[in-house]
């Protein structure tokens, strides 16, 4: 929930800015559920200027807090409808750097990010080279980054069960991308990319449980676990290879001071997943200050190979009960299909 307020901050922060600008923004969001199940609080603050005629600068900071509790995995206690839950409380510190310089036709962006909350670290570098053809009507951009990320030990991670992390755990992600850019006509914009991105090293959620039919486990032996459900730490191939195709179209209506943005994703992944989005917004002018979007959005997504509700062996006796290779019970691994 956290890297998805500073995805959504980095995009918006981008959107339209086809040349430096002398700015600077400040940004806070605040995300709450009933009950005090979870709290997000998020502030940010960019900054964008131009340094000369060929070169300019950006960049952010984002600092986010969340509290509150997440499921862990396990089904409901006997006798009751609750969510088996985990209290959670941490804080994230991110943000980006990047130069831009523009020579002929072509435009050149490296960058460098990092983040770090109590329990993950990251650092990123990117760099991205956009270059313009046929009158600038056709543009070419081709970019490439790399996280090194680590898996940091944390209190709240495979807990009472499975080995504790003890030492930093690597994950390593590397993206490339080829996208193309072309104007059908003065209120016409078509574009389409390919990315194909690589991850190895520890891939797994270790607040993630899964449940095995064979683990024999009494409720209330353990004071440790007094729960009538005992879970599993999860274990994900440690490595993904993935593909991503988008493909996008604009249109302006001029006499109905309106425009049309209609977007496709293709997704897949080794880990068996398939997945589609199709999105449709509108963006309608209501006098010279305000702009009404609506927006539509659906989302579908088959389950990864391993993912299952619950697994047969057991932890404490794989030779009698084996297990599978790979196991989660993960619901953002399952079949899914999502309206917006």
């Amino acid at each position: 929930l956290i890297g998805i307020a500073l995805t959504v901050f980095l995009q918006l922060a981008s959107v339209g800015r086809t040349k430096a600008e002398d700015r600077a923004d400040y940004r806070y969001e605040s995300y709450r559920e009933e009950n005090g199940r979870i709290h997000v609080s998020t502030q940010g603050a960019y900054l964008e200027t131009a340094l000369n005629s060929w070169s300019s600068l950006k960049g952010n900071f984002i600092y986010d807090a969340i509290s509150g509790a997440t499921p862990r995995g396990t089904p409901y206690q006997p006798g009751t409808n609750a969510v088996n839950t985990v209290h959670m409380d941490d804080t994230r510190y991110a943000g980006f750097l990047e130069p831009n310089f523009k020579f002929n036709n072509q435009s050149l962006s490296p960058q460098v990010a990092y983040s770090r909350e109590s329990d993950y670290e990251s650092i990123g570098i990117a760099l991205n080279d956009s270059m313009d053809f046929n009158d600038k009507n056709t543009t070419v951009t081709i970019g490439a980054s790399h996280a090194f990320d680590r898996v940091l030990p944390n209190p709240g991670e495979l807990f009472n069960l499975s080995e504790p992390i003890t030492n930093a755990l690597p994950k390593n992600t590397t993206d490339v991308l080829v996208g193309v850019t072309q104007l059908l006509g003065p209120a016409t914009v078509m574009s389409g990319d390919l990315t194909l991105g690589y991850s190895d090293g520890y891939l797994s959620d270790p607040y993630k449980r899964v449940l095995f039919d064979d683990f024999f486990y009494f409720p209330g032996t353990d004071p440790a676990n007094p729960n009538a459900f005992t879970g599993w730490a999860e274990n994900r191939p440690g490595h993904k290879f993935r593909q991503v195709v988008f493909l996008s179209l604009d249109h302006n209506f001029e006499k109905l001071h309106g425009a049309a943005e209609v977007s496709y994703r293709f997704y897949h992944d080794d880990f068996g997943i398939y997945a589609h989005t199709v999105s449709l917004e509108w963006n309608q002018k209501a006098g010279k200050i305000v702009i009404v979007s609506p927006f539509f959005r659906f989302y579908t997504q088959t389950a990864a190979y391993f993912y299952a509700t619950h697994f047969p062996g057991d932890p404490d006796n794989p030779q009698d009960f084996p297990l599978p290779k790979y196991y989660s019970s993960d619901y953002r691994l399952s079949e899914l299909n999502s309206y917006t």
